[in-house]
C-alpha cells in the first residue's frame, strides 16, 4: 500500500499539511516514519519538503503544484497513515475494546492476537476473514479523501466522523476472535480429556485401523470390522468431540473410546481431524495412504 516515491517539483506553490494527534507518542512515531522515507527520497535526488514536529502536532511543508499535491503527496500520506494505523494502533484498539466491552482482562492479549490473525487473513476457515481483510482499502480511501479536502487534520475527530464503519469491522473482528478463543479453549480441554482418558484406561485393542471417509470404517487388530453398534456401546460420553454429528460420521470420539494401543489412520490428507489424532495419540499414531487399507 505504501508508495516509495513522492514526485514533487522543485518549483511551485509552497503549502503546509498538518496533523494534530491526541498523543505525542503518535506524532513521534509518524514523524520518524516520514523522516525515514524522506531520507530515502533525498538519496535518490527527490525533493521531499520539510517535516517538523511540535508536541503532538506534525507539519509537512511542501512545494509543488496542486496536481502534484493530489497525485503524489496525498496518496503517499494516505498510504503511510493507513499503514501506521494497521501496524501500530489496531491491535491496541481491539485489545482495549475486548477488555472494556467483554471484561476479558487476562485473556485480552490472546484474543487480540486471534483478532489480528483474522484481520490479516490468516484464518481462512472463519467466515468473517474475507470481509475483514478489505479494511485496509477502506482506511486508505477514507484517509485519502480527508487529506485531499483538509490540509489540517484533527486525528480524533477524523476517526469519529470518517471511520465509523472501520470501527465496526474491528468490533466484528473482536467478536469473532472471542468465539474462536472459546472454541480453542474447549478444543484444548477435549484434547487433554482424551489424552488423560487414554493414559488412565487399559488398552482394549492392540490396534485399531480407521479408513477416513465421510462414514469412517473401523477394523480391529484382526482386521475385523468394528460395527456401528459396537462403537456406540463403547462410546465414552465425557470425551465426545463431534456432538453435532450423527454417530455414524463420528471418528475421534469412537476411536479414543475403543482405547487402542496403536491407531492406524488411512488418509491422503493432513486435515484438522488428523492433526487432532496426532495430539491425542502422539507416537502411537500411524498415518498411511488409503491404498494400504487392509483388505480383511
Amino acid at each position: 500500500m505504501k508508495q516509495e516515491k513522492v514526485k514533487l517539483g522543485a518549483r511551485g506553490n509552497r503549502g503546509l499539511f498538518s496533523i494534530d494527534f491526541d498523543y505525542e507518542a503518535d506524532s513521534l512515531g509518524v514523524y520518524h516514519m516520514f523522516k525515514d522515507d524522506q531520507l530515502r527520497w533525498r538519496k535518490n535526488g527527490i525533493p521531499a519538503g520539510a517535516v517538523q514536529k511540535h508536541k503532538s502536532a506534525l507539519h509537512w511543508e511542501f512545494q509543488g503544484s496542486e496536481r502534484e499535491w493530489r497525485e503524489s503527496l496525498v496518496p503517499y500520506l494516505a498510504a503511510s497513515l493507513s499503514d501506521y494505523i494497521v501496524k501500530e494502533k489496531e491491535w491496541k484498539w481491539v485489545k482495549e475494546y475486548i477488555e472494556e466491552s467483554f471484561l476479558y482482562k487476562e485473556e485480552a492479549p490472546a484474543i487480540a492476537e486471534i483478532a489480528h490473525s483474522l484481520l490479516n487473513g490468516e484464518r481462512e476457515e472463519v467466515p468473517e476473514t474475507t470481509l475483514l481483510q478489505k479494511r485496509k482499502h477502506f482506511i486508505y480511501r477514507e484517509m485519502a479523501e480527508e487529506i485531499k479536502h483538509h490540509r489540517s487534520i484533527q486525528w480524533r475527530p477524523m476517526f469519529t466522523f470518517r471511520f465509523g464503519a472501520y470501527y465496526q469491522l474491528l468490533v466484528k473482528a473482536a467478536s469473532a476472535a472471542i468465539d474462536e478463543y472459546k472454541w480453542e479453549q474447549e478444543y484444548q480441554t477435549l484434547v487433554e480429556g482424551c489424552r488423560h482418558y487414554r493414559k488412565q484406561r487399559r488398552p482394549l485393542h492392540e490396534a485399531v485401523h480407521i479408513l477416513l471417509q465421510e462414514e469412517p470404517v473401523f477394523l480391529n487388530e484382526n482386521k475385523q470390522v468394528i460395527d456401528e453398534w459396537t462403537r456406540l456401546d463403547y462410546l465414552e460420553p465425557k470425551i465426545v468431540f463431534e456432538d453435532q454429528l450423527p454417530f455414524e460420521y463420528m471418528v475421534i470420539s469412537p476411536a479414543v473410546s475403543l482405547s487402542p494401543r496403536y491407531l492406524y489412520l488411512y488418509t491422503d490428507t493432513e486435515d484438522g481431524t488428523v492433526q487432532t489424532f496426532k495430539k491425542i495419540f502422539e507416537e502411537h499414531l500411524i498415518v498411511l495412504p488409503p491404498d494400504e487399507w487392509p483388505s480383511g
